[in-house]
Formats: C-alpha cells, sequence, structure tokens
C-alpha cells in the first residue's frame, strides 16, 4: 500500500493526532502533495505588471466580468487605474479575496472542533504555514451557539491575518528569486508599485463578501469590487496604460525585460495601514487613500493566541533564513514578528541596487 492510500485510509487517526498535538512532518508533507491540504483551495491567477509594455492588461472598470471562485470562467483580469488608489492588480486582489473565504470556512471547522495545530499553503508557491492556537479555559464548555458565534467571528479575523501574511510572504519569497514558473523571473515584480494595496483590497473585499448575507460569493465579490473601485474613481484603460506610460524611467524601465526602479516595501509595519503610490498628474487633487492592515483584536478579545510561522521550502530558503537566523539554526519565519527585519533587510538591499523604495 502506497504511503497516501494509507493516510487516506487513516484520516481518523490524523485527525487525533493533530487535535492540540503533533504531526509527524511526513504526515504533513504527504497530505499536502497529496492534495487533501488544498481541497477546495481557490485556484491559481497570474498577475501582471502595471507597466506600460507589450501584453499589459489594462481594464476598463466596468469591463471587469463576474468573479468566479471555481473557474477562469466570465472573469476578466489585468491592471486597472483610480484616483485615490493609484494601480490595482485585479488579480492579485482576486487572489487574496478568495484566501479570505478559503481560511474563513476551514478556520471555522478546526475551531469547532477545537483543533491546535494545522497547516495551509498558498498554491503557486512551496511554502507550508504551521498555526497553532491556544484556547480559552472555558471554550469546551461553551453552549453551542456561543462558540459558534465566536468562532464565526474568530475565523473570519484569522482568515484575514493569514491572507495578508501568506501575499506578504510571496512577496519577500519573489525578492530573494524564487521562480513559481521555475524559469520566469520573478524578482521585478517583488514589492511593485501596485502588489500590497491590491493585496490588501481583496482581504477587505473578500471579507465584505463572505459577510454578505444577500447574495453568494461570487455575486458578493462582483458587488463588492465594483462598488469600491468606483469609491476609489477607477479610470478606463486608456487612462490606466497613460499612468503607466508616464512613470517609464521613473518607477520602471524597459519593455520585453522590464526593471523596476520602485518598491513599495509598506506593509503597515509602523502605523497599521497600508497607502497607495499614485501617479501625479492623473486625477486632479486626488489624495492617496489608505486602508488599514488586519488586525487580532477578536482573537485577543475572547482570549485566543495564535502563533504562524512558515517554512519557505524554496530553493533560495538558505538565504532567506540566514536573515534571521545567521548561525543558521532555524527552519521557519515567525509571521508577523519576523517581517520587520526581513523589511529592514529588502530595504537596504534594495537601496544598495538603486531602487527607490518607499514606505
Amino acid at each position: 500500500m502506497t504511503t497516501r492510500k494509507m493516510i487516506m485510509k487513516n484520516k481518523h487517526t490524523i485527525a487525533v493526532l493533530k487535535r492540540c498535538g503533533w504531526i509527524p512532518v511526513w504526515i504533513a508533507l504527504a497530505l499536502t502533495l497529496g492534495g487533501c491540504m488544498a481541497k477546495n483551495a481557490p485556484r491559481p491567477r497570474f498577475g501582471s505588471y502595471a507597466t506600460a509594455t507589450p501584453g499589459a492588461p489594462f481594464l476598463d472598470g466596468a469591463n471587469l466580468g463576474q468573479h468566479n471562485y471555481s473557474n477562469f470562467f466570465f472573469e476578466n483580469n489585468g491592471v486597472v487605474y483610480t484616483c485615490h488608489g493609484g494601480h490595482i492588480d485585479i488579480v492579485h486582489l482576486r487572489i487574496a479575496a478568495d484566501h479570505v473565504r478559503y481560511h474563513y470556512y476551514r478556520n471555522k471547522q478546526f475551531l469547532m472542533q477545537s483543533d491546535c495545530r494545522f497547516t495551509f499553503k498558498l498554491n503557486v508557491d512551496p511554502s507550508i504555514y504551521y498555526v497553532s492556537l491556544t484556547y480559552p479555559e472555558n471554550w469546551k464548555t461553551l453552549p453551542k451557539d456561543e462558540k459558534s458565534a465566536i468562532a464565526d467571528e474568530v475565523a473570519l479575523e484569522l482568515a484575514q491575518h493569514f491572507t495578508f501574511m501568506m501575499a506578504t510572504w510571496h512577496e519577500v519569497l519573489t525578492f530573494f528569486g524564487y521562480k513559481s514558473m521555475g524559469i520566469v523571473p520573478e524578482f521585478p515584480s517583488a514589492f511593485s508599485w501596485e502588489d500590497n494595496y491590491s493585496n490588501l483590497l481583496g482581504v477587505w473585499m473578500g471579507t465584505a463578501a463572505v459577510r454578505d448575507t444577500e447574495r453568494d460569493y461570487n455575486a458578493a465579490m462582483t458587488h463588492a469590487l465594483n462598488e469600491t473601485l468606483q469609491d476609489l474613481g477607477v479610470q478606463s484603460a486608456a487612462v490606466t496604460r497613460a499612468a503607466a506610460e508616464s512613470m517609464r524611467g521613473i518607477w520602471y524601465e524597459g519593455n520585453l525585460m522590464v526593471t523596476m526602479k520602485v518598491r513599495h516595501i509598506g506593509i503597515g509595519l509602523d502605523d497599521g495601514t497600508v497607502s497607495p503610490m499614485l501617479v501625479p498628474g492623473v486625477c486632479e487633487n486626488a489624495k492617496p487613500r489608505a486602508y488599514p492592515t488586519p488586525t487580532l483584536s477578536a482573537v485577543e478579545k475572547y482570549g485566543f493566541k495564535v502563533a504562524l510561522e512558515v517554512n519557505p521550502r524554496v530553493f533560495e530558503s538558505r538565504q532567506i533564513l540566514g536573515v534571521v537566523c545567521p548561525e543558521g539554526n532555524c527552519k521557519r519565519v515567525a509571521l508577523p514578528d519576523d517581517l520587520p527585519i526581513f523589511m529592514d533587510y529588502i530595504e537596504q538591499q534594495g537601496k544598495v541596487m538603486g531602487y527607490d523604495v518607499v514606505k
């Protein structure tokens, strides 16, 4: 019998091992490689540069199609420009939104089962995220309705947190040279000027869609996307392209081979918000509209404690881990605790490479 078949045959045993206990690494890996841990996970989508280069898909705000969690039908994806949010990568936004939904339902299940340890991953990189939860002392004795209401609130807040950490970590990986498609370099896109803001917008749109009681998720996301972009002052595809072209030589260089000259590394470590980069002169009197980063206020209010770690599991792991463990004695990164160390490193390296680093 193969390892995978043995694992599938003994799912109940694995669940028992997992609940408030320890899962051997080989079991976690087997589950991941077998696809079990990615069940109903968001589908892969691939973003694009917000640069006026061949193939860049600039969109009209009124032509984004219908959001689709399960497949690519009915969606239009690319980059839009908004007066108060700058360039926004719709793919990054949709990915973040769908992961909020995905994590929310998984988190709710884990909380109701009193699971203390579980894992997850992003489908475009091999990093494994490890979650450890400590529950309030009275958790198992709470009435079911009360427990469900608390679990609902905590599950959604954890979904926001996990998603933003996952999206940010992916940017860190690509800065260190990780290639999700094996050969195509993604370093030019690491912390490009629209990434962090697009990811964060997706977190809040996914939250709004999950909370929408009048529509199913896809319809709720379509509504949230259209409403938010209109509120931010979405522009035409022609304006979006012109805005990108005006930044040639300032924010980026090149055509087929793009070199980013600016890196937006603001992830809310200082003031808990992310502000967009606006292209000068596109919208008269435009002011950047900052969004808050996720917090763990509900988690703390109800007496939970959460720890999140990530094992990079990429070719560049030794260099990455060396930033926080120069002595080479760690295999995981603590999120968000270790992020300030990485962001300081990226800021310094970016300046050495000649980039304009923006927070």
